[in-house]
């Protein structure tokens, strides 16, 4: 899909937002590479983003959803953080909720792969981890389990055949509920 919205994009906008967004080019180092004031480059790198946040706002039905979760399920459980990463969008970010009762990163993860490292490294913090499926927020999601204990919640924004979005939930607080309705406490 982001190959797909990269090509839809006029030269200069998919030029401007490669080098500036993946490349992370400031902009007057893009303006030299593609030879045009530092406005000129500033203005096309805005539009494509928003293009591409408009693409994303289309809906992703539940079969594609679902897919997507199942891949990287797999993905973790393989800890192969190549094929993680391919699965999400260049520009995810991820979202950690540890309610200030267990150690969580406090700012948003952005990034494909720092993404997927983030998330292989809750994944292997304990020897007996399982991850699964369930249902999270009326859509497919993770579980994490720690031995019998439900360790994680993760809920995925899928676009298309990526995720754009993860919100992770590891406070005890809010997984209590969770620990109950799987008969684990």
């Amino acid at each position: 899909m982001l190959l797909e919205a990269l090509d839809s994009l006029p030269p200069a906008e998919r030029a401007a937002f490669v080098l500036n967004d993946v490349f992370a080019l400031a902009p007057g180092a893009v303006a030299d590479i593609v030879r045009q004031s530092e406005p000129q480059c500033v203005e096309p790198a805005d539009r494509a983003r928003q293009s591409l946040r408009a693409r994303r706002g289309l809906p992703t039905s539940v079969a594609e959803h679902d897919a997507v979760v199942g891949a990287v399920r797999a993905a973790c459980v393989s800890e192969d953080e190549g094929v993680l990463a391919s699965l999400l969008a260049v520009d995810a970010t991820a979202f950690f909720d540890g309610g200030g009762k267990v150690r969580a990163l406090v700012k948003p993860v952005h990034g494909g792969a720092q993404v997927a490292r983030s998330l292989l490294t809750l994944l292997a913090r304990h020897p007996r981890t399982t991850l699964d499926t369930h249902a999270v927020n009326g859509r497919t999601g993770l579980m994490v389990q720690y031995g019998r204990q439900v360790a994680a919640v993760i809920s995925l924004d899928v676009a298309g055949p990526q995720v754009v979005q993860v919100w992770v939930t590891v406070n005890p607080d809010k997984l209590r509920t969770w620990n109950h309705t799987c008969g684990l406490l």
